[in-house]
C-alpha cells in the first residue's frame, strides 16, 4: 500500500493533501473496496438464484422498481431522521439496525413479492437511519442539509447488476450536491434500484425467499453502513480542500488498490 501511496500522491488531485489526510483517504479507499468485495461475493454466491428470481418477476415489475424506489427514497428522507438526537460523536448502533433489517427481510421473503414491495420502504428507512447514525458517530451535524444529502447519496453505490466496474466511481466523482434533496433522490433512485433488484428477485423465489431475504437485508445493511463510513470519513477532508479534487484522488487510489483484483458476477 505504501508503494502505491507514493505513486498516487504524485497526481495533481492528491498532491494537495496533507500526509495525514491522505492516509485517512487511503484507509477509506480500502474500506470501500472491502465492502464492495463482500457484497459482490454474496451476489456471486446467489447468482443462479438471482437469475431464477429475475425470470419469475412479472412483466413490468423491473421497470416499476425505479419508480417505487424513487417514492421510497423520498419517503425515507422525510421520515428517517425523525426522533434522532443530533448528538455528534455518539457511537453508532450498527448491530441493532442490521437485526431489524434482517427480520423485515425474512418476513417479506416468506410472504412473497407483494410483501417485498411493501417491505422495501421499511427496510430503506431502517438503512437510512443507520446511515445517519454512522454520520453522527463521525461528528456530522444531522441538521445540516449537506449531511442529509450525503446520507441519501450513500444509496448510489453497490449495484451488483452494473456491468461497468467503474460506474460507482464515476457517479462518486460527479457533483451530487443539488440545491434540493428531491433532485438528489431522483438521481440516486436509478442506482439504488439497480442495487435492490437482486434482493427483490431472490425474495420472490418460493421457500428460499425467507432465509435469503433475512441474509440479504443483513448484507445490504452492512454494506451501506460501510459506504456511509467512507463518505463521512471523507467529508471533513472535502470541506478542507476542493471536493472534486478529493473525490478524484479517492478514485485514483481505489483504482490503484483494486488493480490486482478482477472478477465478479454479472448476469448472462
Amino acid at each position: 500500500m505504501q508503494g502505491r501511496a507514493v505513486v498516487s500522491r504524485q497526481t495533481n488531485a492528491c498532491a494537495m493533501l496533507d500526509p495525514a489526510d491522505y492516509e485517512t483517504l487511503e484507509r477509506a479507499a480500502a474500506e470501500y473496496l472491502a465492502a464492495q468485495g463482500a457484497l459482490m461475493g454474496v451476489m456471486t454466491t446467489l447468482g443462479g438464484t438471482i437469475e431464477k428470481g429475475l425470470n419469475r418477476l412479472p412483466v413490468g415489475v423491473k421497470d416499476g422498481i425505479v419508480g417505487k424506489v424513487r417514492d421510497t427514497l423520498d419517503y425515507a428522507q422525510r421520515v428517517s431522521l425523525s426522533g434522532m438526537e443530533n448528538d455528534a460523536g455518539r457511537n453508532a448502533s450498527q448491530g441493532l439496525y442490521s437485526l431489524a433489517a434482517a427480520a423485515s427481510g425474512g418476513i417479506s421473503g416468506f410472504l412473497g413479492l407483494p410483501a417485498i414491495l411493501v417491505e422495501l420502504p421499511v427496510t430503506t428507512v431502517t438503512i437510512l437511519r443507520s446511515i445517519a447514525d454512522v454520520a453522527r458517530s463521525k461528528g456530522a451535524d444531522l441538521s445540516d442539509p449537506g449531511v442529509q444529502a450525503t446520507c441519501i447519496e450513500t444509496f448510489a453505490y453497490g449495484g451488483p447488476l452494473e456491468h461497468d466496474d467503474d460506474a460507482d466511481l464515476a457517479f462518486f466523482a460527479a457533483r451530487v450536491g443539488a440545491p434540493e434533496l428531491a433532485e438528489i433522490v431522483a438521481r440516486v433512485a436509478v442506482r439504488y434500484a439497480g442495487a435492490i433488484l437482486p434482493k427483490v428477485a431472490v425474495q420472490a423465489v418460493p421457500v428460499t425467499g425467507a432465509v435469503l431475504g433475512a441474509g440479504l437485508n443483513w448484507s445490504y445493511m452492512r454494506f451501506y453502513q460501510a459506504m456511509a463510513s467512507v463518505l463521512f470519513t471523507l467529508r471533513p477532508i472535502e470541506l478542507r480542500y476542493d471536493r472534486d479534487q478529493v473525490r478524484s484522488c479517492f478514485g485514483s487510489v481505489v483504482r490503484e488498490l483494486k488493480r490486482p483484483q478482477s472478477g465478479g458476477w454479472h448476469p448472462g
